[in-house]
């Protein structure tokens, strides 16, 4: 039983660590996605966006398409956070 707890207890903080990394790496890409989006949309040449491998977003669907992308990785962000409540859960018992 003590073995078992060990283990429950190594693989999950191995898994924190990963989650908490990801989990970061969301939160700043969906800020980069809408920053992005703002400055593309207001003269920044250099910022290229696209749907497929040589298909441009039109410059007035930046603003949309990064608030979309954000939405989504925020809602990944949520599910990561979860899973990071639950492993921390785990370790605590």
């Amino acid at each position: 039983m003590i073995l078992l707890k060990m283990l429950k207890t190594f693989f999950c903080s191995l898994a924190l660590v990963v989650l908490s990394v990801l989990y970061v790496g969301l939160l700043l890409s969906a800020g980069l996605s809408v920053l992005a989006g703002f400055l593309r949309t207001f003269g920044v040449d250099q910022i290229k966006m696209g749907i497929w491998y040589g298909v441009d977003l039109p410059v007035m669907f930046s603003i949309p398409f990064a608030l979309l992308v954000a939405l989504l990785l925020f809602f990944c962000a949520t599910y990561i956070k979860r899973s990071i409540v639950f492993c921390l859960s785990i370790i605590r018992i």
